[in-house]
């Protein structure tokens, strides 16, 4: 029998995840090979007294190669086991290296006889490889086996970041013999940082009780750290995930993310008792992370003891009195993360176009149709069926106007004017705003931008101040799941379709009038976007036979909007989701 432990692997630090691997099968005597295909890393481990005894049962000749490599102190099956229990322990909880599935591979006579040919002594590397395709069909007997010696030998880059979960856990328990100890002993993966005095962190810990801000080496560059916000700023740290629960609204996914190996941050939501102490963004959402590096957690774990709960990092040119010597870290991530685990990064990266993006998502040789849909707060959208060329599916273009709006409604739709008038009887200063606004044309082809007329319209900010943030601040504030259903409705003619975007605005009108709350109104423009979209899909599917979708656009860094997306869509498509900074342009 041998044991096929698969990880999906796309990190940067993969020597060190396998140098866990391999250190832990030679701490218990076991050989282990490994190879990598398709963003899968393969860790075999060959239970050699099953094989010697199934190459016994099927060859009856004298001579066993299996043999020669049996240790009959060693219960391999065991120690087998045994690894896995380790492994849970030892491997850190990784974004881009994480375990999928252990595949037992239970060789056929066939492969006992191929050993059985005479001929110069078989290694067991050549074991393993002639097993491979037994456990997986696409990989060749000619893949290249690394075994343990050559893992551990290679490893010649450890990192000042590089700690197992059981060394963090101790460093930052002020009960344990290593509290505080950021170079611990029986640590070879780990860089040793260039340490400090013994009262550095106690005495920066005084310095931000005392309301000072101190300049602080981090991983990620020299920071000005604080207890209260400054001008200047970016994130809040969180000591802890305790403290992570304590103040935001955090759904387990975010907290498992936050604590990953990589620490990303993301934008959450600050319980409502507690906003006012957190430097929130226009949509009423604060970046936040957990301490991404051993200084910072030390410093957090400090702060914890005179219960402080969070912290503020700011950008500062000053120098700092002190440089730990960091390793260079993976780079800072801020992720949007739905709650099925689906986690996309939010960075853009300049020089894009829509088509750049497309061209960079799907493969140029791969003749098959893939519907596109692009949404986007900056840039038109786009509803695309591509295949070689794009065509358009939906085209997005309407009057963009709040007061021109308004008069189309009242104009157009039936009860259109009683829905006006009532809407004037009972929020007069609205209708009024609206109606006194100029009667500029104002076309857009963002179907995000009919968020800003309706902001307008039911009075979230100024008067000619568009901003659609005010739709998003509102609808992250819904603590439910599901909002009313706000009419994104398709006209069909000609075999054309097309959207009644003013149709989306006297949905909300009516919900207004019947005295909905805001908060529950703006989630229902989101949610009801959700459907609508995955209902285009849906169609798609349906009518056209196209299964393969790609979602592009930083509507996408919304968790609230990906979140909801996700839940509607088919389960019986190929989604594409954006690459690591390749969401928008």
């Amino acid at each position: 029998m041998i044991y096929d432990f698969s990880f999906f692997n796309t990190s940067r630090d993969e020597k060190f995840f396998l140098y866990i691997l391999a250190r832990t099968a030679k701490s218990l005597h076991l050989d282990a090979f490994f190879y990598t295909h398709a963003e899968h890393t393969h860790c075999l481990l060959p239970d050699i007294s099953a094989l010697s005894e199934s190459y016994k049962t099927y060859i009856s000749t004298d001579g066993n190669p299996l043999e020669s490599y049996r240790n009959n102190d060693i219960n391999y099956a065991q120690n087998i086991l045994q690894f896995a229990n380790d492994m849970a322990h030892n491997m850190p909880l990784s974004l881009y290296f994480y375990f999928l599935q252990l595949t037992p591979i239970n060789p056929p006579k066939d492969f006992y006889e191929a050993l059985n040919i005479p001929s110069s002594p078989i290694s067991l590397s050549d074991i393993c490889t002639h097993a491979l395709p037994l456990g997986s069909p696409q990989i060749t007997s000619d893949t290249i086996l690394h075994n343990t010696e050559s893992i551990l030998a290679h490893f010649d880059t450890p990192k000042t970041y590089y700690y197992t979960p059981l060394a963090f856990q101790h460093i930052l328990n002020p009960s344990s013999g290593t509290f505080g100890l950021l170079n611990p002993p029986n640590t070879p993966a780990h860089k040793p940082f260039t340490e400090p005095s013994k009262d550095y962190f106690t005495q920066s810990v005084q310095s931000l009780k005392s309301g000072e801000s101190i300049t602080f080496s981090t991983s990620r560059g020299t920071q000005l750290l604080s207890l209260v916000p400054t001008s200047s700023t970016h994130t809040t740290i969180a000591c802890d995930i305790a403290s992570l629960k304590t103040y935001f609204r955090a759904h387990q996914t975010h907290i498992d993310i936050l604590a990953s190996f990589e620490k990303p941050l993301t934008h959450l939501v600050p319980k409502e008792v507690f906003q006012s102490q957190f430097p929130i963004n226009k949509c009423g959402l604060v970046q936040v992370g957990l301490p991404y590096d051993m200084p910072l957690a030390l410093l957090g774990a400090l702060l914890l003891q005179e219960e402080i709960s969070y912290f503020f990092l700011s950008h500062t040119t000053e120098s700092t009195p002190f440089d730990f010597q960091h390793s260079p870290s993976p780079k800072e991530q801020i992720l949007s993360i739905a709650q099925n685990g689906i986690f996309i990064d939010t960075h853009i990266t300049q020089g894009n176009t829509l088509q750049s993006l497309i061209d960079a998502h799907l493969n140029p040789k791969d003749n098959q149709r893939h519907l596109v849909i692009y949404l986007s707060t900056r840039n038109p959208s786009a509803f695309l069926i591509v295949e070689q060329t794009a065509r358009i599916l939906l085209d997005i273009a309407f009057e963009n106007n709040p007061r021109l709006i308004l008069e189309n409604i009242a104009r157009s739709y039936e009860s259109g004017d009683e829905l006006l008038k009532n809407f004037s009887r009972l929020f007069p200063n609205l209708a009024s705003n609206a109606f006194t606004l100029p009667s500029t044309f104002m076309p857009s082809s963002n179907l995000i931008d009919i968020f800003d007329s309706a902001a307008t319209i039911l009075g979230f900010h100024a008067q000619e101040s568009n901003d659609k943030n005010a739709i998003f601040y509102r609808a992250y504030r819904f603590v439910r799941e599901r909002g009313p259903r706000i009419d994104y409705k398709l006209l069909r003619k000609d075999n054309e379709i097309s959207l009644d975007y003013h149709r989306i605005i006297r949905s909300c009108l009516s919900f207004k009038c019947a005295g909905m709350e805001d908060e529950i109104l703006c989630f229902g423009l989101l949610d009801s976007l959700s459907e609508f979209v995955a209902t285009l899909v849906r169609d798609t599917l349906t009518n056209l036979a196209i299964d393969k979708v790609l979602l592009l656009g930083d509507m996408l860094s919304h968790h609230i909007f990906l979140d909801r997306i996700l839940e509607y869509l088919p389960k019986n498509i190929q989604l594409l989701l954006p690459k690591d900074g390749l969401i928008d342009y």
